[in-house]
């Protein structure tokens, strides 16, 4: 699976080390910092979930089945808010 990033009415900017996310739909921001950036700026190089488990494997203490839970609901939260293509 390759999640995608929308691209319609979606800016984000990179702000030290975290991310900042405008959703021009509703005018919404979202502010990511940690693993949330991480995966983020993976998505936005079109990395596929076993990318990003990886990643996350790389920089944080963390065993797989954690990994994998973790980019599951970091997924699951980005889809939920619409931030995900269709």
């Amino acid at each position: 699976m390759t999640p995608r990033l929308r691209t319609q009415d979606l800016e984000w900017r990179e702000i030290d080390s975290d991310i900042v996310v405008l959703d021009g739909r509703d005018a919404t921001y979202l502010t990511l910092n940690g693993s949330g950036a991480l995966l983020w700026r993976m998505l936005s190089r079109c990395a596929t979930r076993e990318e990003l488990v990886g990643a996350l494997l790389d920089a944080y203490q963390v065993d797989e089945p954690t990994a994998e839970a973790d980019t599951d609901a970091f997924l699951s939260t980005l889809s939920e808010q619409g931030l995900l293509a269709s």
